[in-house]
């Protein structure tokens, strides 16, 4: 009997506590579809507007739009605008040829394809954020993205999928150069294999470049060397000095398995600060959730 007794009595806690423990998740889980509802509407709210500039004013006028100068590098010819200039285009001849078959195509269709494609690598990139965050983070970071259309969103796709793939790095190395820091990654933790591949992958893309044009490398390399410093980054400390500390990050957090410093050692090693770069961190969630896939692996 008195076993019964003990048998009821903890059922019956059971069944009181039950009422408030699903109170208590029906409300947290109530919290997070608020908060993912608002970030829903902020993303399409923020889009419109976005949207109009991108497909209404941007179609007849741009400034030092990137996406309009990808597009045009081919019409006025790569290195003949002076650094800075509105359509000046400032990568390597590896990249504008990959390009050359969409510069065919007329701006408003360029535009849409490209702003198609940046907005489909930070959907992915953020994908694995808590549906808390994801629509909140995605309100922020892809209205500023379409508008600017550089290629920062690129660059944080390579450094995710450069970790499995280690040619992926060629794309960094060869359009904004300092941010293609996978081949030290590798260095320091020994992954000699993979370092080769990103190394040499990206030597072969650049000597089938030069075989097919050496004379525009050397006009990039003019252009690169007399390119003076933007007022803009007159605040900001020098690129030797940002280089130190980024390779100082890359190597912290290689030999702790931290792959975020990836994203966190890009941003410092862009050579040139905007708004723009920390379209670099929206690698943080992919790159985070390796680390975690990581640690089940070696569980």
């Amino acid at each position: 009997m008195t076993g019964d007794r003990r048998a009821d009595l903890h059922q019956g806690a059971e069944a009181e506590s039950a009422p408030e423990h699903a109170t208590a998740t029906g409300g947290a889980e109530a919290g997070e579809r608020s908060v993912a509802d608002v970030g829903r509407a902020a993303l399409w709210v923020a889009l419109l507007p976005t949207l109009w500039i991108l497909f209404g004013s941007r179609l007849t006028t741009y400034g030092t739009d990137s996406a309009h100068a990808y597009w045009n590098v081919w019409r006025v010819g790569p290195y003949t605008l002076p650094p800075g200039s509105p359509d000046a285009f400032n990568y390597t001849p590896a990249f504008a040829q990959v390009i050359y078959p969409l510069t065919l195509l007329p701006w408003p269709v360029f535009l849409t394809v490209w702003s198609v494609l940046l907005g489909a690598a930070l959907v992915w990139l953020l994908w694995p954020l808590s549906t808390r965050w994801r629509w909140l983070v995605l309100a922020y970071v892809v209205p500023p993205a379409l508008l600017i259309g550089n290629i920062e969103a690129f660059l944080a796709v390579a450094a995710v999928v450069g970790l499995r793939h280690p040619f992926a790095w060629a794309f960094p190395l060869l359009t904004k150069v300092t941010p293609g820091l996978g081949p030290v990654w590798f260095a320091v933790r020994r992954e000699w294999r993979q370092a080769a591949v990103a190394v040499l992958g990206t030597a072969a893309v650049a000597a089938v470049s030069v075989a097919i044009s050496p004379q525009l490398w050397q006009q990039w390399w003019d252009f690169i060397i007399a390119a003076p410093t933007p007022p803009t980054q007159v605040g900001y400390p020098p690129l030797v000095a940002r280089l130190v500390v980024a390779i100082a990050v890359l190597v912290w957090g290689a030999l702790r398995g931290k792959r975020g410093a990836i994203a966190a050692a890009m941003v410092l090693a862009m050579p040139l600060w905007s708004s723009g770069i920390l379209v670099l961190l929206a690698a943080l969630p992919r790159l985070r959730a390796a680390d975690a896939e990581a640690r089940r692996d070696l569980r």
